[in-house]
């Protein structure tokens, strides 16, 4: 029923998305009848701070009673990329990739924070009658992942590092909802993704994980952007958004028993496999957010600029952009100041 659920919402994004890429003109201020501002959180279901901030309304207490919040759900971050460009959502939570291919094709948007460094919550794994062991056992296998995403990114490198080209695997682009579905039918051998679909692939081994790959220097993320016109006119709504985050960052760190129930209940997981699921990233605190190795501070942006710009280039290489920018255009994408306001720094 989950996975149904998420194709519907997803399918719904697309379509309010294309409706106002059709329209004219830049998107205008959404109220509520009662002069709220609306606004509309662009989320996908994952196992991460903003699970814990959807289902403890964290993100209508710290925006308060002037604004009205809007939660929509989509599959990929390839949709929270269309919705944004149409200026149909406000903030968007998706992979580094999807957020660097942004960032080049000037959507329009910033990188806002980091909700988790993605370690075995993303994986490659292999049926069990594929004879699959290791990465190099994909020769001649059809491998199925979300192009452009965290996760084809981490597959590439793998198949990069054991020696294997493009043309020794069949890499199919399919959505998290189609891949559940090929991996049911024999369609494919295996598959690289992230949670809950992977807890939800059955008969399965896992090959590598992100959490390897980030080791071998390949480290791949879940990260917030907002557009950036919404951002310079509601600063105070968006660094209410990341207090929201830091609030679900927290209880997860001294309150762990309560965050994985909160999680478990909203996905309808158990306890024990939503405990799993979130032990397999590392979730940051605001305040380890702006340190070098991430996104760093106003006045020395962190090492998430250099990390967009290799990804960009990886893009590059898949042709999914034809050019990469600047990096000092990533780096003015890299925007601690909220997390700073939100602080108090």
């Amino acid at each position: 029923m989950r996975v149904k659920r998420l194709v519907s919402l997803a399918l719904a994004g697309m379509l309010a998305a294309s409706v106002a890429l059709t329209g004219c003109g830049s998107k205008k201020e959404a109220t509520t009848s009662d002069g709220k501002t609306i606004v509309k959180i662009g989320t996908q279901q994952m196992p991460n701070d903003e699970g814990i901030a959807k289902a403890m309304n964290y993100f209508q207490e710290e925006m308060g009673d002037s604004v009205s919040v809007e939660i929509v759900e989509f599959s990929s971050g390839k949709d929270v990329n269309t919705a944004l460009a149409a200026g149909s959502i406000d903030f968007g939570l998706e992979g580094s990739c999807p957020a660097s291919l942004a960032i080049a094709q000037d959507l329009g948007v910033e990188l806002i924070w980091i909700h988790e460094v993605l370690g075995d919550v993303e994986s490659l794994v292999a049926t069990g009658t594929s004879g699959i062991n290791t990465v190099a056992d994909l020769k001649g296998k059809k491998v199925a992942v979300p192009f452009a995403s965290t996760a084809h990114f981490s597959l590439l490198k793998a198949m990069e590092n054991a020696g294997l080209s493009a043309s020794d695997v069949t890499v199919l682009d399919m959505q998290p909802d189609k891949i559940y579905a090929s991996w049911n039918s024999g369609d494919i051998d295996a598959a690289y993704i992230w949670e809950p679909t992977l807890s939800q692939l059955s008969n399965k081994k896992t090959v590598i994980t992100s959490g390897e790959l980030a080791k071998a220097g390949y480290m791949t993320s879940n990260v917030e952007v907002v557009r950036t016109k919404f951002a310079e006119a509601h600063p105070d709504i968006v660094a209410a958004y990341v207090k929201a985050l830091d609030k679900s960052v927290s209880m997860y760190k001294n309150d762990e028993s309560t965050a994985i129930k909160t999680i478990a209940e909203a996905m309808e997981l158990t306890e024990d496999n939503a405990k799993f699921q979130m032990s397999g990233s590392t979730w940051l605190t605001g305040s380890e957010q702006i340190s070098s190795t991430y996104l760093g501070t106003s006045s020395a942006k962190g090492a998430v600029v250099q990390n967009l710009y290799d990804t960009a280039e990886f893009l590059k290489t898949q042709g999914s952009i034809t050019k990469v920018p600047d990096k000092s255009v990533f780096e003015k994408a890299v925007n601690p100041k909220y997390i700073e306001t939100a602080l108090g720094k």
